[in-house]
């Protein structure tokens, strides 16, 4: 029984780090409303001081 304690252990040392790498590298990271297009394109508008045009608030 022991070796399958110490075989458990290295999967746990082994397959954590890596199932987290993994996790971090492939899970999408969410957009902050202010960084849009959208938003980025209305704030410039707005220093301009030219009127929203009709597809800027998609």
């Amino acid at each position: 029984m022991n070796g399958g304690w110490i075989t458990l252990g290295w999967i746990i040392v082994l397959g954590l780090p890596l199932a987290v790498l993994v996790a971090t590298i492939l899970w999408p990271e969410r957009i902050p409303k202010d960084r849009t297009v959208d938003a980025i394109a209305r704030r410039i508008q707005d220093e301009d001081g030219q009127p929203p045009t009709a597809d800027a608030g998609r």
